[in-house]
């Protein structure tokens, strides 16, 4: 280990202290070591605090956790902090960096991705044909386990990387160790308003609010208080000052006679009806970059299918530097009274985005795994 390295061991071994610490009072049953959401949300709020270190020179258990939430506003925020800071005080974040590092490791392992596919622990192979022996020395590859061989609960279909899906939930373990240093009210507990146009109601606490001052870097609050009260339709939002803790009911029990102490109004609302194979073809036509590759006789074969079904045949995702996830949908028409292949007509589509939340995504459609595989080739090639 380098120099730098070793002199970085101590303030790292207190970022990972106090994010283990605030990740156990966050969550129910404390932070469990072997639950990729845990350790997702745990990593990314320990290197936030230990570039902090790195940059502003302060000691990592001085750090104020509303220095901390700012960074936490999104991913590509903590992003950036990471990558101006860290590779100039000797921590190299190449994928293809030797391994030994711990902070480039953990950088690493919150920015790769991940096969929703992989198998899962206790996950057995079985090898046909010529049986394998000790004595020829060669032993089959493993497939790694599906996200490292931990459980998880956060995204479990997702491929994208941790830092993508778990930042806001690592900016939720922050609020609630800021709420509790201030006695604050958390998410679903019980409160009175005391002034304004709602005193006297009571209801629940759903979320907080948070000022955020880009200058200074920090975030102020909680300012105020997402509330759902007993006898107001939604929610309201509620001055932090205006709102004090009361412990007449939990969550989510109300008072009979309430606006809601029934179940949500709309629970038995008709279904909206079924799109005929026309109108559901025009969709994915609408939305489509390439909608010529649908020839005509096919349009004609699917106006006069009698039902539309859609499979999600994979989801996958390259890591950074080149960020693409793509999913594979099949969308295949039944054209007479049976489900017979040679009663369909199938279409697929290849979804690619750039960013677990990329709100522009580009729709390829394929007549033919072949062309999708095509498709996948094209859109994750290295420039």
């Amino acid at each position: 280990m380098s120099s730098r390295k070793a002199a970085d061991a101590g303030p790292w071994a207190e970022a990972v202290r106090r994010s283990t610490a605030a990740t156990t009072a966050a969550r129910p049953g404390g932070m469990d070591e072997n639950c990729w959401d845990d350790v997702a949300m745990r990593n990314i709020i320990a290197i936030v605090l230990y570039a902090l270190h790195m940059r502003d020179g302060q000691p990592v258990e001085s750090i104020a956790w509303n220095a901390v939430l700012w960074q936490l506003r999104d991913d590509r925020r903590v992003d950036v902090l990471v990558n101006r800071v860290l590779p100039g005080a000797g921590h190299d974040l190449a994928r293809t960096a030797a391994p030994g590092d711990p902070v480039a490791e953990t950088w690493r392992w919150l920015t790769r991705t991940w096969d929703p596919n992989a198998p899962t622990r206790g996950f057995s192979t079985v090898f046909l044909g010529q049986p394998h022996r000790a004595e020829t020395g060669w032993v089959p590859d493993a497939p790694e386990l599906r996200w490292g061989g931990m459980s998880r609960g956060i995204g479990s279909g997702l491929p994208d990387p941790a830092l993508e899906i778990c930042t806001h939930w690592a900016a939720g373990v922050v609020q609630k160790a800021i709420i509790t240093e201030r006695g604050g009210h958390h998410t679903h507990d019980r409160v009175e308003v005391t002034a304004g146009v709602f005193e006297g109601q009571r209801g629940y606490v759903r979320d907080s609010g948070w000022v955020l001052d880009d200058e200074n870097e920090t975030a102020e609050g909680p300012a105020g208080y997402v509330v759902d009260l007993d006898d107001v339709e939604g929610t309201e939002d509620i001055d932090a000052d205006q709102l004090q803790a009361c412990t007449d009911l939990r969550w989510a029990d109300r008072p009979a006679g309430t606006l809601k102490d029934g179940p949500p109004p709309g629970l038995n609302a008709p279904l909206s009806p079924r799109k005929t194979c026309a109108e559901d073809l025009a969709e994915i036509l609408d939305r489509a970059s390439n909608p010529e590759t649908v020839p005509d006789e096919l349009h004609r074969t699917v106006a006069a299918a009698k039902e539309h079904h859609h499979l999600e045949l994979d989801w996958q995702a390259s890591p950074s530097p080149h960020r693409v996830t793509w999913r594979v949908l099949q969308h295949w028409y039944q054209l007479g009274a049976h489900y017979a292949d040679d009663q369909r007509a199938d279409l697929f589509e290849v979804v690619v985005t750039r960013h677990l939340h990329d709100s522009e995504p580009v729709h390829h459609l394929a007549l033919s795994m072949e062309d999708v595989e095509a498709v996948i080739a094209r859109c994750t090639a290295v420039d």
